[in-house]
């Protein structure tokens, strides 16, 4: 079985709904067998800041990949 330490995902889809204040980021990597490995984080997200949509993107994700490495190491 390969670890998620050792594979390469890819950013699927990050966006924000500046109504609900909610993140979506999708990323994706191929498995051994096959098939496909989907991680998928949806979390809260606020700023004061005045940020453009690249901008928002950008942050969203690098706050996903941190809340996943924490995930993994919790496992």
């Amino acid at each position: 079985m390969t670890s998620l330490a050792t594979m390469a995902f890819k950013l699927v889809h990050a966006k924000y709904d500046r109504e609900t204040e909610r993140a979506y980021v999708e990323l994706r990597d191929d498995d051994e067998d096959g098939g496909e490995a989907l991680v998928v984080a949806i979390f809260s997200y606020r700023t004061t800041a005045r940020l453009t949509k690249a901008q928002i993107e950008q942050d969203i994700v690098r706050k996903a990949r941190h809340m996943m490495k924490r995930a993994a190491g919790s496992i």
